[in-house]
């Protein structure tokens, strides 16, 4: 159960099919381009997302922590209609934050994105004032650079 003080949900209206979202979304290779924090440099391991539990690990900065790895542990993995994460230090269990994207088909080739960013389970108290690492303007941005990153002939 989450706290709903302790979680963002953001959606939007995507001009593409959800398995051409999910397939952009399975790539770690793309986050980047989807970051609207500064944070993400890029993906350390080329991985692709592909079944609850697999890891990914990002190349990462920030004014805290400097250059630095993050290891994100796949924990839901719906092929066309959801996939998430949980951010981790390497080597370590998940600090208690995902990322969640649900895709909902609509219409015309369209589907309806639903990201949500839930820290209510964050175990690291004394790293809790540094959260949420996003806002909802930021998440919000994060679709619009989702939408335009899809807005290509396909």
């Amino acid at each position: 159960m989450s706290d709903d003080s302790r979680l963002i949900r953001v959606s939007r209206a995507i001009d593409a099919p959800a398995k051409r979202v999910f397939a952009f979304l399975a790539n770690a290779e793309n986050h980047q381009a989807l970051d609207t924090s500064g944070m993400v440099r890029g993906s350390a391991d080329h991985a692709r997302l592909d079944r609850v539990g697999a890891v990914f690990v990002m190349n990462m900065y920030n004014p805290i922590m400097g250059d630095h790895q993050v290891e994100n542990h796949v924990v839901v993995y719906e092929p066309d209609r959801a996939l998430g994460w949980a951010p981790s230090e390497p080597g370590a269990e998940p600090a208690g934050h995902t990322y969640v994207y649900r895709l909902t088909p609509l219409a015309h080739g369209r589907t309806e994105v639903s990201q949500t960013y839930d820290w209510s389970a964050f175990t690291h108290l004394d790293m809790i004032g540094y959260l949420p690492v996003v806002n909802r303007d930021e998440l919000l941005a994060s679709l619009d650079l989702l939408a335009a990153a899809l807005d290509t002939p396909r």
